[in-house]
């Protein structure tokens, strides 16, 4: 990967003039990583410059996260942008389309599921787990080291013995048990961008993300588009990186200006 800074006069020419498709992961690139996922939340400066680009008719903005759709909605409160929740499950559209992939059985598989990690997950205190639209996760972010492992132990062999049905996402101190058909975050922004240029001239595709979920958008983007891994992970798929969320803050606002 390569600095954004450092190539960023080279970027510069070649977004200039053109439309965008600028979507973004929420936790860790918009929003930076806190103990509590329910205390996550973007810095003012960066929801400024995020309800500039939802208002430009040059930029097709979209939020991408594992979280469910209805929450990310709470947390980022813009209108007029793609939403695409639950790693791919949900999409949201700007005229106010809700689409879930998610089956009744899958719903009751999921709820069978949470079920059997709280039985699993028992004596380990710190540990957390949240029941989400399509998908279990279990948070161990602050939790002492031992009961971490343990957690990531019972978790895999639950994961294993229903490896049919679940799959298993592992995330920043995170672990998601997920029906085994779930679509990748990858899969759901190359569809939601065919639609977006099914319907406008928008020739450039900028992502934005720091987990290991990213990463197949990352791989299925072409060779102009702009992907960008946001922390300190040294391998990744993206072609350029930022250090942290506020420097995120920095590229939109950069790209604001660009667009005015």
């Amino acid at each position: 990967m390569r600095s954004l800074w450092s190539h960023w006069s080279q970027l510069r020419r070649q977004l200039a003039g053109k439309n965008l498709i600028l979507f973004l992961d929420f936790d860790g690139t918009l929003a930076p990583i806190v103990a509590r996922p329910a205390d996550a939340k973007i810095p003012a400066a960066t929801l400024v410059a995020l309800r500039r680009l939802a208002q430009s008719p040059r930029v097709a903005l979209g939020i991408v996260s594992g979280r469910g759709l209805r929450r990310l909605r709470q947390l980022v409160r813009l209108k007029g942008i793609y939403w695409i929740g639950s790693h791919g499950w949900e999409w949201g559209l700007p005229d106010n389309v809700h689409r879930s992939q998610a089956t009744p059985a899958e719903a009751r598989l999921l709820r069978s599921v949470a079920a059997k990690l709280r039985h699993a997950l028992r004596g380990l205190p710190q540990i957390r787990i949240k029941r989400k639209p399509v998908g279990v996760a279990v948070h161990y972010r602050g939790a002492p080291l031992a009961q971490a492992r343990e957690a990531r132990t019972r978790v895999a062999r639950l994961a294993r013995r229903h490896s049919s049905r679940l799959r298993l996402l592992a995330g920043k101190k995170v672990l998601e048990l997920l029906p085994a058909g779930a679509p990748s975050k990858g899969a759901a922004v190359r569809a939601v961008v065919t639609r977006i240029r099914s319907s406008g001239n928008f020739p450039v595709l900028i992502y934005a993300g720091d987990d290991a979920t990213d990463e197949s958008v990352f791989a299925c983007m072409g060779r102009r588009d702009i992907s960008i891994h946001v922390g300190a992970r040294s391998r990744s798929r993206a072609r350029f990186s930022l250090r942290s969320p506020r420097q995120v803050c920095r590229f939109l606002e950069r790209v604001c200006r660009m667009i005015e």
